[in-house]
């Protein structure tokens, strides 16, 4: 049965459990300060539409206009208002709205934010419906583009930035009708030299989309900043010198000793890479070779000449498993009867929880499929200061197939019990899982291969003082993914993951992404060796000399490191199991 790739998404909280600690590169996230409606007026002396609200600093006015040199189209939106945003910040919001109480998406907008005692450019996002497209910019164009925003904001500093990978992104909004805008980007990279070695925890992204715009900026440690923390300064003397380092040559016997390469069915692989694939795309079964985690990604240390384990995350438990699946369907067509069959089926307390509207759309990700979402949420509760204490609230959302109600998607989200200990066991929570998973199988014998991932505490690096992690503790919870064989290997795009919830030992969360059900796999006789594909993989693979200081939740770890990674494939790319030669992915 063919189920909706907008489900896949939510395995990215299973899959983000196992992100190595030590991985600098950030997604600049989108800050949106809320103002209300202003009156708008002309400033004939600043040259641009402002706020009778909005009084600007000489200082404020000074780096405003470097910034319209540098974004020209900042100059069609009115600036509607200057925030104050304690000792580190200050931040404005343009938009075009022209007093309009709801923004809608069909407005323009934009939001800086910038360091207040040098008045550099912290973060930008512009949003621009006349600049909304699905078509992803020329590589060459992003960094044309980037290179030259980048030299007119910063001028002679930029001596001391290079331009790194170059990945993609895109997003979209809707409004209460369903209307959606997309748009897709290139995010290019510059990163801090030190020593004349790319820093990879310093530096800033630009973002461009298909018509050269720039739609976004950040300068990575913004988080910290508006968090009210300063970043520090590092002194030189306390990174490695890269003088001493390992040669390349050798490190790259050191990466290629330590990978592996791993055997998997794609169902429906794409021909092309569409960033949002809203239309059909072409797709066929592949048998592939890719490099198992954490192989490809653990770095090598250049001091040394060996691989840095100790900077990742645990890695998954990985088991087959045989079960005969009960055929229990797992479906509802109303809100009423979603929550009783959540109640029946994995004993979610829904009470004190009120339900939402319910959305009946076509799926994002998966075009000609409707699907069905609903929504409950609890009230706060009132805290000893009378205010609403928001501490012990539960949310949950489900989404349904809309012509046959399956449930493809349902996750709890609990915000009590954080940083508490589990009250059940592994175990326990390992065969609430399989009998769950046993009961709604289809009917039969099926084999599985089963992943276990490592709890919130177990990533914790030993080098973090947990005392000082109040506010960022989870709930404690147990991830199981489980992934469908065929001759034994397994089948990416057909599989399920469940979540056991540590306190009540429940089931909290599932999702069904089972794409490739219906699909006719090639038997797996007459393929290359892994070895062999091994090698045609590093053929590709170019590895780059980076500094690197981990992080975890605003702690540093006691040293930088410097480190040897293989460069980041601009393109989805796999080696053909039957070939043994490297496909990359063309994009759309």
């Amino acid at each position: 049965m063919k189920v909706v790739k907008a489900a896949a998404a939510a395995l990215v909280a299973v899959m983000l459990l196992t992100t190595p600690v030590w991985a600098a590169e950030k997604e600049a996230s989108n800050v949106q300060v809320n103002s209300g409606p202003e009156v708008i007026v002309q400033d004939e002396t600043a040259g641009q539409l402002l706020s009778k609200k909005v009084e600007l600093s000489q200082a404020q006015q000074k780096v405003l206009e470097k910034i319209y040199e540098c974004v020209p189209e900042l100059k069609e939106l009115a600036l509607e208002s200057v925030h104050d945003e304690g000792d580190i910040t200050w931040g404005v919001t343009f938009s075009d709205r022209n007093g309009a109480v709801e923004p809608g998406i069909h407005y323009a907008h934009a939001y800086l934010h910038f360091d207040k005692d040098t008045g550099q450019l912290m973060s930008m996002n512009i949003h621009n419906p006349e600049w909304a497209s699905e078509q992803l910019p020329a590589t060459d164009l992003a960094k044309e583009k980037a290179a030259a925003f980048a030299q007119k904001l910063l001028g002679d500093k930029m001596n001391n930035y290079r331009m790194g990978s170059v990945g993609y992104g895109g997003g979209g909004t809707a409004d209460e009708k369903g209307n959606m805008i997309y748009w897709a980007n290139a995010n290019v990279q510059f990163k801090r030299l030190i020593n004349g070695v790319p820093f990879m925890n310093s530096g800033f992204q630009v973002s461009v989309d298909v018509a050269g715009h720039i739609t976004m900026y950040y300068s990575q440690g913004f988080h910290k900043n508006i968090d009210g923390v300063r970043d520090v300064e590092p002194e030189l003397g306390v990174f490695p010198d890269p003088c001493l380092a390992v040669t390349k040559e050798e490190a790259e016997k050191a990466f290629a000793e330590q990978l592996e390469m791993k055997l998997s069915y794609v169902g429906q692989q794409p021909l092309k890479d569409s960033m949002f694939n809203r239309e059909k795309v072409e797709t066929r079964p592949v048998l592939m070779y890719s490099p198992s985690y954490p192989s490809c990604s653990v770095p090598i240390d250049a001091m040394t000449g060996k691989p840095l384990d100790g900077l990742r995350g645990r890695l998954p438990l990985t088991s087959p498993v045989k079960l005969a699946g009960e055929g229990k369907k797992l479906a509802a067509g109303t809100p009423e009867e979603v929550a009783s069959l959540l109640a029946a089926e994995t004993g979610i307390d829904m009470s004190g929880m009120k339900s939402g509207s319910v959305e009946e759309r076509e799926d994002r990700f998966d075009p000609g499929v409707k699907v069905k979402e609903y929504n409950w949420m609890s009230e706060p509760q009132t805290g000893p200061d009378g205010k609403p204490d928001f501490s012990t609230m539960r949310y949950l959302h489900v989404t349904t197939l809309a012509d046959t109600g399956q449930v493809v998607n349902f996750n709890l989200q609990d915000q009590s019990g954080r940083g508490e200990q589990a009250a059940i066991s592994l175990e326990a929570a390992r065969k609430t899982a399989l009998r769950f998973m046993q009961k709604h199988l289809k009917k039969g014998a099926c084999e599985l291969e089963m992943s276990i991932y490592s709890t919130y505490e177990e990533n914790i690096p030993d080098w973090v003082d947990r005392s000082k992690l109040e506010g960022y503790e989870q709930r404690p919870e147990f991830h199981f993914y489980f992934t469908r064989t065929h001759q034994g290997i397994p089948v990416s795009d057909s599989s399920y993951s469940v979540t056991v919830d540590g306190l009540t030992g429940k089931i909290t969360s599932f999702v069904d992404v089972n794409s490739a059900s219906s699909v006719t796999l090639p038997d797996s006789k007459n393929i290359v060796t892994a070895e062999a594909a091994k090698a045609e993989y590093l053929k590709s693979k170019t590895l780059n000399l980076v500094y690197l200081w981990p992080e975890y939740y605003n702690q540093k770890a006691p040293k930088p490191y410097l480190i040897y990674i293989p460069e980041n494939a601009a393109s989805l790319e796999y080696i053909d199991a039957f070939t043994g030669k490297m496909v990359i992915v063309e994009r759309d």
